[in-house]
C-alpha cells in the first residue's frame, strides 16, 4: 500500500463531511452528453466555477444525474484536505503533477493551480478541492473541472478533447491542432460573423447515434497577440496581460451564438499560412486523428490508449481538411461560409 492509499479513507471522509455541511446550497444541473450535477461549498466557488457552464444549465429538473461533482475549499471545515501538505511537499521541487490511478479512483494534483481532483469511478462522483476559493487562476475559471469531466467522459464512451467547434444551423465542424495554430482566433471570428459557437478550447464528442459535438464551456480563452486580429476581445477580457492569456464568457455578450450540440460533419486543421486567400485541402483522416489526439492527450495527463481508441471510432468517416488561413479576417469568414455551404459539409458524406 502506498502513501496515498493510506490517506484515501480520510480524504473520502473529508469530502463526505463537507458535502453534508454544504447540503443547503443550491444545486446546478447541466447537460453535456449526459446530466451532470454540480454542487459547491460556497457562493464564491459557485460564482467562479459555474460561469463557464451557464449556457448548459437545465432548470426545473428532477432527473437523476449521471455524474455528480462537489467542489470545496478549506473554509468549509476550517482545515485542509488530509494529505494536501504531503502532496505539495512531493511536487514543490520540480512542480510536477501528481497522479494516482486505480480501477476505482483517479486523482490528479496540479501544483501550479493548487487544485486536487478525484474521480470515484464506482459511484460516478467527482471531488474538486483547492485551499482558498479566491485563489482560482484565470484558466480554471475559463475551463473548470477539466480532469473530472475527462475521466467521466472516458468511462461513458465520450471524449473531452482539446479543440474548438463552430457550425451552422445543422452541422458542426471541429478546429483541431496544437496551441497557436489559429483555433481560438478562427472560432471567435466565426461567432462574430454569424456562425454558431460550441467552444474554443475544449469540447465533448460522442457517437451514440452518429458523431455529435457537445459544447463544454462558453468561455473564450485567447493569446494576447490575437488582439491584432480581433481587437474587440481586449475590451471583453476579464483579466489583463499579467496573465498568459485573456478570457471572457461569450454568453455575456453573444448568447444567441451559442449552441449546446451539433452533428459533427468535418474536422479542420487551421494553419497560419501568410497567403492572401484561405484555401482547403483534403488530407488523410489519420492526420486529423493524430492532430486531435496528440493535443488532447497532452492536455489531459494520464489519458492515452483509451482516448485514441474513442476518437478513432467517433471520427471514422468524418472528412478532414487543412485550412490555410489568409491574411484578411473577412476573407477567412467568407471562405468558411463557402466551405460549409458547398453541400458536402451541411449534407455530410
Amino acid at each position: 500500500m502506498n502513501t496515498f492509499e493510506t490517506i484515501l479513507p480520510d480524504i473520502l471522509a473529508y469530502f463526505n463531511e463537507s458535502r453534508i455541511k454544504a447540503a443547503g446550497l443550491r444545486k446546478r444541473f447541466i447537460s453535456i452528453g449526459g446530466t451532470v450535477l454540480l454542487t459547491y461549498s460556497s457562493d464564491i466557488l459557485e460564482h467562479s466555477l459555474f460561469k463557464a457552464f451557464e449556457h448548459l444549465e437545465i432548470t426545473g429538473t428532477d432527473a437523476e444525474a449521471a455524474f455528480t461533482i462537489f467542489a470545496c475549499d478549506s473554509d468549509i471545515l476550517d482545515c485542509a484536505l488530509p494529505g494536501y501538505g504531503w502532496l505539495t511537499d512531493i511536487s514543490k521541487n520540480k512542480e510536477e503533477i501528481v497522479t494516482y490511478n486505480s480501477e476505482d479512483i483517479h486523482v490528479l494534483y496540479n501544483p501550479k493551480s493548487g487544485i486536487f481532483s478525484m474521480f470515484d469511478n464506482g459511484n460516478n462522483r467527482g471531488y474538486y478541492y483547492l485551499p482558498k476559493a479566491g485563489q482560482l487562476p484565470f484558466y480554471e475559471k475559463a475551463a473548470p473541472m477539466r480532469m473530472l469531466l475527462h475521466w467521466w467522459c472516458e468511462k461513458s464512451g465520450l471524449a473531452l478533447v482539446h479543440a474548438a467547434a463552430i457550425g451552422g444551423d445543422t452541422a458542426g465542424i471541429l478546429l483541431a491542432g496544437r496551441s497557436g495554430t489559429g483555433k481560438s482566433t478562427t472560432a471567435i471570428m466565426a461567432a462574430r460573423n454569424g456562425f454558431k459557437f460550441l467552444g474554443d478550447d475544449y469540447i465533448v464528442l460522442e457517437n451514440k447515434s452518429g458523431p455529435v459535438v457537445h459544447s463544454a464551456y462558453n468561455s473564450v480563452k485567447f493569446r494576447w497577440e490575437m488582439l491584432e486580429r480581433v481587437p474587440a476581445a481586449g475590451d471583453l477580457s476579464l483579466n489583463n496581460q499579467k496573465d498568459e492569456k485573456g478570457y471572457f464568457y461569450l454568453r455575456d455578450h453573444q448568447p444567441d451564438a451559442l449552441r449546446r450540440s451539433l452533428p459533427l460533419k468535418a474536422v479542420l486543421l487551421p494553419v497560419i499560412s501568410g497567403n492572401q486567400k484561405s484555401y482547403f485541402d483534403r488530407v488523410p483522416q489519420s492526420k486529423g486523428l493524430m492532430g486531435l489526439a496528440a493535443s488532447s492527450i497532452f492536455q489531459m495527463p494520464g489519458s492515452g490508449k483509451q482516448t485514441l481508441k474513442t476518437l478513432a471510432a467517433i471520427l471514422q468517416g468524418i472528412p478532414v481538411y487543412q485550412m490555410s488561413l489568409g491574411k484578411d479576417n473577412a476573407e477567412i469568414m467568407d471562405a468558411l461560409k463557402r466551405f460549409m455551404a458547398a453541400g458536402e459539409i451541411e449534407g455530410g458524406e
